[in-house]
């Protein structure tokens, strides 16, 4: 089967038991819709990566994509004409376990509109939780959608079942918010972001200090995540990331995602334009280097409006504004200096750390069998004292530049990419 026949089959047993075989039973009226053009489509299937587990298939599934808020460039806003469909906790269940027995995916992500008040929705997503862990005895991988301003035991209830949660703040600070979702209340996201990772920091504390784990409560020990709508507001890269970087400090963030924006039909910001893939790409980069390379917020590099280079990644951005660190003598080098050379990542750095106490490098192949991406780093690096390359930066290959987009026709979307995150 194709994915849409995969998505179908499983819309089909939305249908009541009690109506027939589910396979051919008709949906109930307020699925039937669920295909309709210009419907935000309940089901699909994404190939992630899943702490603990490697790559993993989620069955991503939007409960409804009703909501009560008017968010100037979101699909599923109050006042757009759309069909609108929902699924209730019962039949959310039955389609994933019909796809997990098919083989077609191994965990589960669920997120929903708004449709009134956050409690009630709260409600639903914890009765998925409770069905899943305890009738069903589902063990696996589970992330949910936190709604904004969920009452705190709810919130303590979600991360107690979830091995992941998130939480859209979708701008850095509650003036840019306003200025696209005038409805939603900035503080009061942050107020349930901070609450979930105060319990996410309690749980991992508890579980190093020797509590055992519960895999039907592994209470939110994958971390949050957060997400951003990119190019919506007036914000730079360099605000967003220096309020990523904030997040990161205060603990129980895992890490954060960024959605490009892209003008949806019948919206007010239909006629905005949209952002460029690889800036959403480039802010991803410096994610890692705060996550996983040591960056210190500092050292990102931004163009004259504060935003990352599209024409050169951050690590090589950063390491060209700050010549005077460079080269770096490869047998020398501290592990934490190894890692700011544009083409040597957290492993080929420390296999270099181990290799070179028994072995000389003498030339970029022997860079090369470390797994160094040479033609990136034989600018910035040395060998015994010896200059590798005169420049110290080769152009790098990309699909597109920063120009790219200048004079293209201006392009609308029924949906954006970033609903499914």
């Amino acid at each position: 089967m194709d994915l849409n026949e995969k998505l179908a089959v499983l819309m089909s047993y939305a249908a009541d038991d009690r109506e027939g075989v589910p396979s051919t039973a008709p949906l109930p009226p307020r699925l039937r819709n669920a295909g309709a053009a210009g419907a935000l489509g309940p089901l699909n299937l994404r190939n992630v990566r899943v702490p603990g587990r490697g790559r993993a298939t989620l069955l991503r599934v939007l409960m409804t994509n009703a909501c009560s808020y008017n968010c100037h460039y979101c699909p599923m806003r109050r006042d757009r004409e759309m069909p609108r469909t929902l699924l209730t906790p019962e039949e959310l269940v039955r389609i994933f376990l019909q796809a997990r027995a098919r083989g077609w995916c191994d965990g589960l992500f669920v997120t929903t509109g708004i449709p009134g008040r956050p409690a009630p929705v709260a409600d639903k997503l914890i009765a998925v939780l409770e069905i899943l862990r305890f009738r069903e005895r589902f063990d696996g991988y589970v992330h949910v959608k936190l709604v904004p301003g969920a009452e705190p035991a709810q919130i303590e209830r979600i991360v107690a079942l979830a091995n992941r949660v998130s939480l859209n703040l979708e701008a850095p600070c509650g003036a840019s918010l306003k200025s696209i979702a005038p409805e939603k209340d900035f503080d009061l996201s942050a107020a349930s972001l901070a609450h979930a990772q105060s319990l996410v920091r309690l749980e991992r504390a508890e579980r190093r200090d020797g509590k055992p784990g519960d895999r039907l409560r592994p209470g939110g020990v994958a971390g949050m995540t957060v997400q951003f709508v990119v190019g919506a507001t007036a914000d730079s890269d360099r605000t967003l990331v220096g309020k990523v970087n904030e997040l990161y400090a205060t603990g129980g963030l895992h890490h954060a995602h960024f959605s490009a924006f892209r003008p949806i039909l019948d919206t007010p910001m239909e006629s905005a334009a949209a952002t460029p893939a690889m800036r959403e790409h480039r802010l991803y980069q410096a994610d890692w280097l705060l996550r996983d390379y040591g960056f210190e917020a500092s050292e990102i590099a931004y163009d004259a409006r504060g935003n990352l280079p599209l024409d050169v990644d951050p690590k090589t951005a950063a390491a060209l504004a700050q010549r005077d660190r460079f080269p770096v003598e490869v047998r020398t080098a501290a592990y934490e200096t190894l890692l700011r050379v544009p083409g040597i990542g957290p492993a080929t750095a420390r296999r270099i750390v181990d290799e070179r106490r028994t072995t000389t490098f003498r030339s970029l192949a022997d860079l090369k069998r470390l797994g160094v991406a040479v033609a990136r780093a034989a600018g910035f690096v040395t060998l015994g004292g010896r200059r590798l390359q005169d420049v110290r930066w080769v152009s790098q290959l990309s699909l597109w530049d920063d120009g790219d987009e200048v004079g293209a026709a201006h392009r609308t979307f029924a949906f954006s990419p970033g609903t499914f995150r």
